[in-house]
């Protein structure tokens, strides 16, 4: 593969590279399943984060399975973000956790406040992980302020986690208020359109899925969110 970069989005690579600063992660949840493999290995062959949401609901696992992040970790694919979707962490934490991931992202609205968010951020971080947490569309700032200070980063989303709605533009201003304290990213929905005013707002970490390799895509479209 000469240039793995040709499978992606070049104004999304493109507008991400003009911020110093600023890194590009593939969602690969946005793939079909059988494709992730090789999807990780294009972001990692071109620099890119990996993005793998795990998702639990109904007491199953959807999204990006944890063998796969296994073995991405095993192959040195990376940097890998595990973002942990769940209303409960119990279990699967420790499952993610053992995974070797670089990073993992772990939901605020499923801790008991600062307690609850130290106590899963002193976990993750003594499995050499660096843990974010990820706020929720609809989450007030001033319930995650207060919580900041023990984590090593911020994940505003844009939609609900596993939805394929649009962003909303509005949560660029929660962005705003947390990149001065800590580094802050987005996720969900991110398009060549509203990219320019999350980096304005002051997002350094990026994920997008169906848009950032909508250049992959055999009739030019992006791929389908959740397959």
């Amino acid at each position: 593969m000469s240039d793995p970069r040709r499978m992606l989005n070049p104004v999304l690579t493109g507008e991400v590279a003009r911020h110093p600063g600023a890194v590009l992660a593939g969602s690969i949840y946005a793939v079909p399943k059988p494709d992730r493999l090789a999807v990780a290995e294009v972001l990692a062959a071109a620099g890119l984060w990996i993005h793998a949401d795990v998702i639990v609901a109904d007491d199953m696992h959807r999204g990006v399975d944890i063998a796969l992040v296994r073995t991405l970790v095993a192959r040195g694919l990376g940097p890998v973000d595990v973002h942990l979707i769940a209303a409960d962490m119990d279990g699967v934490l420790e499952e993610v956790c053992r995974t070797r991931a670089d990073r993992i992202t772990f939901p605020f609205e499923a801790c008991a406040g600062i307690t609850g968010v130290a106590a899963v951020a002193e976990r993750i971080r003594s499995a050499g992980a660096a843990p974010w947490v990820a706020v929720a569309p609809d989450t007030d700032l001033a319930e995650v302020e207060l919580c900041l200070p023990a984590v090593d980063g911020a994940l505003v989303m844009l939609i609900e986690p596993g939805s394929s709605e649009d962003a909303d533009p509005c949560l660029e201003k929660k962005v705003a208020a947390i990149g001065p304290l800590i580094p802050v990213g987005v996720d969900g929905g991110v398009n060549e359109a509203n990219l320019p005013a999350c980096l304005g707002a002051g997002a350094r970490y990026i994920v997008s899925g169906r848009a950032l390799f909508s250049a992959g895509a055999p009739d030019g479209t992006a791929s389908t969110k959740g397959m």
